[in-house]
């Protein structure tokens, strides 16, 4: 209880001590009235009165105790619905404390499983990044991780060091990295190396949104993101290109083969839920002689599409706001332009479009 409501309540008086008063009060009144009607004319001329007179003398002789039994009734009626009022304020505080513990328990539960699921993730993507190291191989084709290195890796991934293979692929001193290798080959290189880095993003891009679901407060993304894997996934990322990068397109998504011919040119309506809510922008593509370009225009700044690339129905490209990178990919589906946008904390935006 507030200290307002404390004082606003103590300042009415209680409901015994307004009906002792009431009690007192009209016995006096009454005795009053009696010693007036025996000691001024006696019982006997009273009786003698008429009907009007003595129904007039009744009237105002109880008129006032009436009022003030009505003021008693007022003041014990506000005091009850001060006591009901605060009763119901109580109610509601409970209420929104007990609504508080359930939110807190179910977060801590999809905490609790977040974290289960993370650990299996984590062991995934370990294995992941283990066989990218071992297929690396230095200009001479030499292997850039030896055999009996691996298996010394190896074994401390398997006594749960999941961090060993992913912490040498961030490491700027590793073997591979005075090699010369960029990150494109390292992740890009093979069809093979490509296969492995889209099953990586495919399963940290779904931890991410794990976390989203259970992180009140971002913590938990930020953590997961600077981690060897996480720091891996940036790196995956900021070099992405096809195929590997149709891992990002939703999984009931489907694009067209590269032979089928799609029209895909000219301005699209996009609306679009992002992390900090909804958003509008067109997004134009056309042909050049240099190639195809395409543009973003929104909030009349226009942003170029780069690195742009179309296969099928399916679009991939990137675009560069505000000192982020947006690494986009959508599919084109007659008359409607749906995909998402993604940064290092995951999906940043899902879209959808229509032809202008």
């Amino acid at each position: 209880m507030s200290d307002k409501d404390h004082n606003s309540k103590t300042k009415l008086p209680s409901r015994n001590w307004l009906l002792g008063l009431g009690v007192v009060l009209t016995s006096v009144w009454i005795l009053g009235g009696l010693v007036y009607i025996v000691f001024l004319d006696g019982w006997m001329s009273f009786v003698d009165e008429s009907a009007d007179a003595i129904g007039g003398f009744l009237e105002g002789f109880f008129a006032p105790l009436a009022f003030l039994w009505l003021v008693i009734g007022l003041f014990i009626q506000q005091r009850e619905l001060a006591s009901n009022t605060e009763a119901l304020k109580q109610t509601n505080l409970n209420s929104e404390r007990q609504t508080e513990v359930l939110a807190a328990t179910e977060l801590r539960a999809r905490q609790s499983a977040f974290f289960q699921i993370a650990e299996n993730v984590r062991r995934q993507t370990g294995n992941l990044a283990g066989v990218i190291v071992r297929s690396l191989e230095t200009e001479q084709g030499e292997q850039a991780v030896s055999d009996a290195e691996m298996i010394g890796h190896w074994e401390e991934h398997q006594r749960g060091q999941y961090e060993i293979f992913p912490a040498i692929l961030t490491d700027p001193s590793a073997v591979f990295a005075n090699a010369g290798l960029h990150p494109i080959d390292i992740y890009y290189g093979t069809e093979e190396r490509g296969q492995t880095t889209a099953e990586y993003v495919k399963s940290f891009r779904g931890l991410i949104e794990l976390a989203r679901d259970c992180d009140d407060d971002g913590t938990i993304v930020r953590t997961i993101t600077q981690t060897p894997h996480g720091q891996v996934y940036n790196a995956m990322l900021e070099h992405i290109r096809p195929p590997a990068c149709w891992a990002l397109l939703d999984s009931t998504s489907t694009f067209s083969s590269v032979n089928e011919e799609i029209d895909f040119f000219g301005t699209w309506h996009i609306r679009a839920q992002t992390l900090y809510g909804e958003q509008e922008w067109y997004t134009t593509f056309r042909e050049t002689e240099s190639g195809i370009e395409s543009e973003v225009l929104l909030d009349d700044t226009v942003t170029p599409i780069q690195d742009l690339v179309i296969d099928g129905s399916a679009v991939f490209g990137r675009v560069v706001a505000a000192g982020t990178t947006f690494i986009m990919t959508c599919t084109i589906e007659s008359t409607l332009l749906r995909g998402q946008l993604d940064i290092r904390e995951g999906i940043f935006a899902r879209f959808e479009g229509a032809r202008v």
